[in-house]
């Protein structure tokens, strides 16, 4: 894996392929190799794209400054990545952890924003990721970390759908087995408790669905040409300007881009 230096910090990155390229950005504790077994990375290379997956800060092999971290300092991590690699008009796809990443880079960072995926991304922090997000910030205030118990029980039911965790015990076993290899991924507890610091912030900010309905507004409707309004023969209307509803957004937006 090769690596590059953004404002201090090491990242590892690989490449793969070549054509547009595309960037993938990877959850709270992803490595790159992530995107190679779930088949990802090779169908898009297959497909005619240059694939760069890369370790956020954090996770090994890539530094892990002192937490906290912020999705601001991650944002800043990807966007210097881009910008050494040269690498002009990327379709960037994030997930889960790097979905915020993704959807930071494109408010802040369009010129170096093609097209954005957000798979996983944040919704309304309900009751219950409250709890979790609460249970997160006390253990690493009392014990200096999450336990590998902890995050393995957390990745199981934020995971795996609940009728799977009720009668799919073989399932489960195997994804618990799985999981039982997840510390290994980070480079010191300073990038596990750095990750998790940056999720939690951006999770309780309560003005982050409304930026994103924004900018999705502000840059897909320019987009949008006669022909790909026209495309289908019917008038493709976005959601109303303000609307918070994102899979409207997004359906509104693959639509317009498809026809196009």
């Amino acid at each position: 894996m090769q690596s590059v230096m953004v404002d201090g910090v090491r990242l590892g990155y690989e490449r793969a392929g070549s054509g547009p390229a595309v960037v993938l950005v990877g959850g709270t504790g992803m490595p790159p190799v992530a995107w190679q077994l779930c088949g990802l990375r090779d169908a898009l290379v297959q497909a005619g794209f240059e694939v760069v997956t890369y370790a956020a800060r954090g996770v090994a092999p890539s530094d892990a400054p002192a937490a906290p971290y912020t999705v601001d300092d991650l944002t800043a991590d990807l966007a210097g990545l881009i910008e050494t690699l040269d690498l002009t008009d990327a379709i960037v796809v994030g997930y889960s952890l790097g979905s915020f990443t993704t959807e930071l880079l494109a408010r802040t960072r369009p010129d170096l924003v093609r097209a954005a995926v957000l798979m996983a991304g944040a919704g309304p922090l309900t009751g219950v990721l409250d709890a979790v997000l609460a249970a997160e910030t006390e253990l690493i205030a009392t014990t200096g970390r999450l336990s590998p118990a902890f995050t393995r029980l957390q990745t199981l039911l934020s995971t795996l759908p609940p009728a799977v965790l009720r009668t799919d015990d073989a399932q489960v076993r195997t994804w618990l087995e799985l999981l039982g290899a997840q510390e290994a991924v980070w480079t010191s507890t300073d990038g596990e408790n750095g990750q998790s610091a940056a999720s939690d912030r951006w999770l309780r900010d309560e003005y982050r669905m409304a930026a994103l309905a924004q900018i999705t507004c502000r840059r897909l409707h320019a987009r949008l040409t006669p022909r790909a309004t026209h495309a289908r023969g019917h008038r493709s209307r976005p959601p109303r300007p303000g609307s918070t509803d994102r899979r409207a957004w997004w359906l509104w937006a693959s639509r317009s881009m498809t026809a196009s």
